[in-house]
């Protein structure tokens, strides 16, 4: 008798440490979301509150065109992407796919506007400045939506542990009082 009861409670311990590994979420990119950009860059980077194993694909186009890009290069939670072409005035969406240190793949699509691109201006400079501040609040937003969501992730993840041990449990005991009668 006191040998399935140790199995069972060896099962039961194995089964409580579970941990629920939260997917990398994007905590701000730049250009960000939203922002009108004023002076061509060279790269884009995707800045994750979690590392990034693997860049599975990004797209840029511009105007619905697709734009050339460098290989994307990951360092720890940030991913850069060069730019292989200048960048033109128009609407530009940034999408990627990446494979977070949990092994799940997460992507968006990053949306910003390229207008009057200069080398040097002030008025730019403030207007991008103001769009940075705006993106940084929508990224915390998002990074709030997404902490939520993987808190009720594993929310479930305890409650499909704690229905395994019950069902376990109540089988333990069939098993047991059936064996008795025999």
């Amino acid at each position: 008798m006191k040998k399935p009861m140790l199995v069972l409670l060896a099962l039961f311990l194995y089964m409580l440490p579970q941990t629920v590994s939260a997917h990398a979420v994007l905590t701000a990119s730049d250009p960000g979301q939203g922002d009108i950009v004023t002076e061509s860059k060279d790269a884009f980077t995707l800045t994750f509150n979690s590392d990034v194993e693997d860049v599975v694909e990004t797209i840029v186009t511009v105007n619905g065109q697709a734009l050339a890009t460098d290989s994307a290069a990951v360092d720890g939670t940030t991913v850069t992407v060069p730019l292989a072409e200048e960048m033109t005035d128009g609407d530009y969406e940034f999408s990627y796919k990446v494979i977070s240190t949990d092994g799940h793949e997460v992507g968006n699509t990053v949306s910003f506007t390229a207008e009057g691109l200069t080398s040097n201006g002030e008025s730019g400079e403030q207007e991008s400045e103001d769009q940075s501040q705006q993106n940084t609040q929508v990224n915390e937003q998002e990074q709030t939506a997404a902490e939520k969501s993987n808190e009720e992730d594993s929310d479930s993840g305890f409650i499909i542990t704690g229905l395994v041990i019950i069902v376990l449990l109540c089988a333990a005991v069939l098993f047991f009082t059936y064996r008795k009668k025999d």
